[in-house]
């Protein structure tokens, strides 16, 4: 190290021990890992339910209150996994769908009664299976439309993916596309009379987005959510550095000894490819633990963020309560709902739930191949929350 390098490492750390000698100006530190949060957690990374795990509890003004992060990124290097990592974080995906309806919404160009028909006319012609058997199906017209609020709450009566995605794959056709053909897939059962989770309505009301706003789906998300909410990794298509920081997906293997590496099978890889891959509205998204926070911000402000305003007050009240008719499931417009929280989860295990009520955002990043990232899920909010409810 030359002279000069030496005077200002010199400099730099006299400039740091008189700060932090100053009364109330003690040098930030990194925020504690919850007790609680890494008890909960470890009989999973022990058991190799979960190869790594980054649990952060923070307030609406997002501050973060503890931070937890263990195991790894990529077990068989030993490469322990970091904020900095990418995580595929699938039907997390269906919040940015309910959100951009919602401020459409606001904008006075769509409402939640809207039949879809009346922006995408072939839907009009569905039929309803009412009989079904090896050798015969009997289908009837609707009795009533299929609404917005149907297609966002999983009651449309559609099945979890179109009869397209099914044969071709979920990200090879274009949102316009795959909207069309759902109507030669018959709806499973009348608008509004049952809850069947799936991604097929979200595509439809993503490709409904592009009508109103005249953009391609993922040109709208970046310019009224991803660039104004500086979530600068929260991308359909990841680069092939971000890539190279893609967190793994693991499950345990036969006697829980050691992970057994998994794959995002859902999609279609290369993901970097734009020319042959298209937006899966309903599970697509790559995103990373800094994005999802400032998401979670918004969400805890009641659709507002550093001074600017998403989606107003009526549009967050839309989004926090029950939208699924007489099934009374917990689930809202692309929400989960759960103990006072709403957000949703991926298929790997990634979740954001926000508290509106206390501020609390949690969110949770994995990825777990096993069916063990649910339970696992669930101790994380419990733990999260008794730990947020303590006195700073």
């Amino acid at each position: 190290m030359n002279p000069f390098s030496l005077a200002r490492t010199a400099g730099i750390a006299v400039l740091i021990h008189l700060i932090s000698s100053i009364p109330g100006s003690a040098v930030p530190s990194e925020p504690p890992a919850s007790p609680q949060v890494a008890a909960a957690m470890q009989p999973y990374l022990d058991s190799h339910k979960l190869a790594g795990i980054i649990g952060i509890v923070a307030d609406r003004e997002g501050k973060v209150r503890y931070r937890n992060i263990a195991g790894y990124a990529d077990a068989e290097a030993k490469k322990p996994i970091s904020e900095d990592n990418v995580f595929w974080v699938a039907s997390m995906s269906k919040m940015f769908v309910g959100a951009s309806i919602m401020l459409l919404a606001d904008e006075g160009k769509i409402s939640l009664d809207d039949p879809v028909a009346k922006f995408i006319p072939e839907l009009g012609k569905w039929m309803v299976v009412t009989e079904k058997d090896p050798d015969h199906i009997l289908l009837k017209p609707l009795a009533r439309p299929v609404t917005i609020r149907h297609i966002l709450s999983h009651t449309s009566g559609l099945t979890g993916l179109s009869e397209l995605q099914q044969l071709a794959g979920a990200d090879t056709t274009s949102l316009k596309a795959r909207a069309i053909p759902s109507v030669t897939g018959p709806l499973q059962a009348q608008p509004g009379e049952k809850y069947a989770y799936g991604n097929q309505g979200m595509n439809i009301a993503a490709r409904i987005v592009e009508i109103l706003s005249g953009m391609p789906y993922e040109q709208f998300l970046q310019q009224r959510f991803f660039d104004p909410l500086e979530m600068k990794e929260t991308t359909f298509w990841p680069s092939e550095a971000q890539i190279a920081r893609l967190a793994n997906a693991y499950g345990p293997n036969k006697d829980g000894s050691a992970c057994v590496r998994g794959s995002v099978g859902f999609l279609t890889p290369p993901f970097s490819d734009r020319a042959h891959r298209f937006p899966e509205a309903g599970g697509g998204l790559f995103s990373t633990t800094h994005d999802i926070l400032r998401y979670g911000m918004m969400l805890a402000n009641n659709g507002e963020l550093a001074g600017k305003r998403y989606l107003s007050p009526a549009a967050m009240d839309e989004l926090r309560k029950e939208q699924t008719g007489t099934t009374k499931l917990n689930y809202s417009l692309g929400y989960h709902l759960r103990n006072g929280m709403f957000g949703h989860d991926g298929a790997y295990g990634t979740d954001l739930s926000v508290n509106p009520k206390t501020g609390m955002i949690a969110i949770f990043m994995v990825q777990c191949t096993s069916g063990d990232q649910w339970k696992a899920r669930d101790q994380f909010l419990q733990a999260a929350t008794e730990a947020f409810s303590k006195p700073e």
